[in-house]
């Protein structure tokens, strides 16, 4: 039988596009509703002026908006290249497809999930390509877990694996 959480997820993928605009608006609106001047307040020994912070609230709604917008970008594109594929199939797999991820019927159809399975491996790796320009799945490492090797190996271990991050962030 085949892992198909990964099917269900690109069943919704037309919900999450929406879910992360929602978003989007939601914390625009959020940052441009607050008030972004200072006022003068005192405590006991001082007068000092408090408000809002530029510097961090500025960098952190930026930064907020921009991985939002990848986000859509990515959930659009694999949205898009999924109904594509959906089109190609003939009617009775589409009506499979839809009866068990958004209806949630217990309906299997192994040759139809392994088919879909494909073209979600196929569309990942063209994600991993165009969004990350990268090879997909170039973090995942064969060095031994750290937890794994014993006492007088650990502090090599433990080098190779900050070595590998560290080339890896550049």
């Amino acid at each position: 039988m085949v892992d198909c959480s990964s099917i269900a997820y690109y069943m919704n993928l037309a919900k999450s596009v929406n879910r992360h605009k929602k978003l989007l608006r939601k914390s625009r609106r959020g940052f441009f509703n607050q008030t972004m001047s200072s006022y003068v307040t005192s405590n006991e020994l001082q007068l000092f002026s408090k408000g809002f912070s530029v510097e961090n609230n500025v960098v952190y709604f930026v930064d907020s908006q921009r991985r939002l917008e990848k986000a859509i970008k990515i959930c659009e594109f694999k949205h898009k290249h999924f109904k594509d594929f959906l089109h190609t199939l003939p009617q009775d797999h589409q009506i499979y497809l839809k009866a068990r991820y958004l209806q949630e019927e217990e309906i299997i159809n192994d040759r139809v999930d392994r088919e879909c399975i494909e073209m979600i491996r196929e569309i990942e790796e063209a994600v991993s390509y165009r969004f990350f320009g990268s090879e997909p799945g170039t973090y995942i490492d064969d060095a031994p877990d750290i937890n794994q090797v014993s006492e007088d190996e650990f502090a090599e271990a433990f080098d190779d694996a900050f070595l590998k991050m560290i080339s890896r962030l550049g």
